[in-house]
């Protein structure tokens, strides 16, 4: 999700063609075209500009509901859809454009959390939150937590800098709605990031912008890119 505003106007776009299997857009102003994954601007007037991340949900709408009761829904009438109910399935099975290489780390089609923070890009295989709820890493020098729900699905990404302290957050085993801990004070944050009870309550982690992608195109748009492994102890001999 990207803002439209730029250089202080606002753009508005339509769909103008595909490139590497994820959409390009054509901004009316410039006729300029636009990566929808990496929000680059890769021809025209405005080629090179990018557009500014917005903070998002990828959620169910479950967990949506719960936190929004009131929000309203936008939705496609399924009489009009043409979109078959085994699309993801197909999907996953796919060729895709981009080579694949003998030293990638992951299945083209592999699900993973993409995070950008300064120079430094990291992608965290959907696999690795399999059945925990807190990856902690470092991306950078910002300590960061990726968040799973207790619906098994929703994700969220944190900074655990707080006050100048570093939280480090362990699962809440059983808690539903998902409850996390900060070893160190005791505290209790839910799945917004809010401290709710303890020492911390009161205070809020701050989001990290993230992105859900197929390897191969993370990959593609981020040449750098690390990939988060869980630790594993040494082999001894």
């Amino acid at each position: 999700m990207w803002s439209r505003g730029i250089d202080g106007r606002t753009l508005q776009f339509r769909l103008i063609g595909i490139n590497n299997q994820n959409f390009l857009m054509e901004d009316l102003e410039t006729g300029s075209w636009w990566q929808q994954t990496s929000g680059e601007a890769i021809s025209g007037p405005l080629k090179g500009h990018r557009l500014t991340q917005v903070l998002h949900d990828e959620v169910t709408f479950g967990l949506w509901q719960r936190e929004h009761p009131d929000s309203r829904v936008l939705g496609l009438d399924a009489r009009q859809s043409r979109i078959d109910s085994d699309w993801e399935v197909g999907t996953a099975k796919a060729p895709v454009v981009t080579p694949v290489r003998a030293d990638d780390l992951l299945d083209p089609r592999a699900l993973v959390v993409g995070v950008v923070i300064g120079n430094e890009a990291r992608a965290y295989p959907h696999d690795a939150l399999g059945d925990v709820r807190v990856i902690l890493d470092e991306l950078g020098s910002t300590p960061i937590a990726v968040l799973r729900a207790d619906d098994g699905h929703s994700l969220r990404v944190f900074s655990r800098s707080l006050d100048g302290q570093t939280v480090n957050l362990l699962e809440r085993v059983g808690a539903t709605p998902a409850r996390y801990l900060d070893g160190a004070t005791g505290s209790e944050f839910d799945f917004t990031g809010l401290a709710v009870a303890g020492p911390l309550a009161g205070q809020r982690l701050t989001r990290v912008p993230h992105v859900s992608d197929y390897w191969f195109d993370w990959r593609h748009s981020h040449e750098a890119t690390t990939v988060y492994r869980p630790w594993q102890p040494t082999s001894g001999r």
